[in-house]
């Protein structure tokens, strides 16, 4: 892997800089995107975040007037450099891009662990609590201002990650840094905390309660799942970006070493996301990668090419396999 200076000596060669992240992106997704996006700009360089997918809903304030272009209005050959945000594995990526790698000089930044390295350079940092907290590093070492909505955007990449600083990632480096960002003036922690932690849907309720219904304690009450099937969804009114804080649900309950999420992915294949957390000694990332996913020690995912029913059945086993053998 590469260095941050690495990093830094590719922006300031590049003029034209296109930024990415992984398919349906999360707050540390959108978040570093947009800071990035709004740093390099400021430093004078064209940029913009391209083959995006939709911002879910209580993202949609960050937005504001940001550069989003589909990947079929523009190609490789515009950009001086593509970056990849947050993303450790190029599957995880648009589709569409994963032509441009030879045409384009990649840079990969990411704090997952299970980074494969598919970028010309590659800046992991697994130590790091969120690709957020890189991208304002980046920015300090390579001498670029960070402007007040970019300010908001890396804000919000690092409390998304972090879990508001309650998670086993929140290091003294995330709150140096997090105090920066506010000092800048540009975060509005009660407004931000209201859109993205405080407002839910009558649908999206219902979609917890259908949830709740579905929860199973297994392994004498260490290990807990919830399932939605896309019928589940559907009823409800709901899309797969609802479903972003479900995992709380079987996380929460005392006792529970591992806690499972699944759901059935929109489509005509029935395939089947699945979102793990574990607490010492399992490790969520080495039992996902091993699925072609990948992710954190704690938190960390894959998806599963089998109908819900199947899938569940698949991980369970392979769970208790792992981890709480008769």
């Amino acid at each position: 892997m590469h260095t941050i200076n690495d990093a830094v000596r590719l922006f300031h060669a590049a003029r034209h800089v296109a930024i990415a992240t992984h398919i349906r992106p999360d707050g540390d997704a959108l978040g570093s995107a947009f800071g990035l996006r709004r740093i390099l700009s400021l430093a004078g360089k064209h940029a913009a975040v391209v083959a995006l997918d939709p911002v879910p809903e209580r993202y949609q304030f960050m937005v504001r007037d940001e550069i989003l272009l589909p990947a079929s209005a523009t190609g490789p050959r515009d950009w001086d450099l593509l970056t990849v945000l947050d993303t450790g594995v190029m599957d995880r990526a648009s589709a569409a891009l994963r032509d441009w790698l030879p045409l384009v000089t990649c840079l990969n930044i990411d704090h997952h662990p299970t980074n494969t390295g598919f970028g010309n350079v590659n800046y992991v940092n697994p130590a790091a609590s969120s690709t957020g907290e890189m991208v304002c590093d980046i920015a300090r070492a390579a001498g670029y201002a960070i402007p007040a909505e970019a300010a908001e955007a890396l804000w919000i990449a690092i409390i998304t990650d972090t879990g508001r600083f309650a998670f086993s990632n929140t290091t003294p480096a995330a709150l140096q840094t997090a105090a920066t960002l506010v000092q800048t003036g540009g975060v509005a922690t009660n407004r931000i905390n209201d859109q993205i932690f405080n407002s839910t849907t009558a649908a999206q309720l219902r979609l917890h309660g259908r949830a709740i219904n579905s929860l199973e304690l297994l392994h004498e009450g260490r290990l807990a799942m919830v399932s939605l099937s896309r019928e589940d969804l559907a009823d409800c009114g709901c899309r797969g970006e609802d479903t972003e804080d479900i995992i709380t649900i079987p996380r929460r309950i005392t006792g529970v070493e591992v806690a499972l999420f699944a759901y059935e992915l929109p489509g005509e294949a029935r395939n089947t996301k699945i979102s793990l957390r574990a607490s010492v000694p399992h490790d969520a990332a080495a039992f996902c990668q091993a699925l072609g996913g990948g992710g954190h020690a704690r938190a960390a995912g894959c998806t599963v090419e089998l109908p819900l029913a199947e899938a569940r059945r698949k991980i369970l086993e392979a769970i208790g396999k792992a981890w709480f053998p008769a």
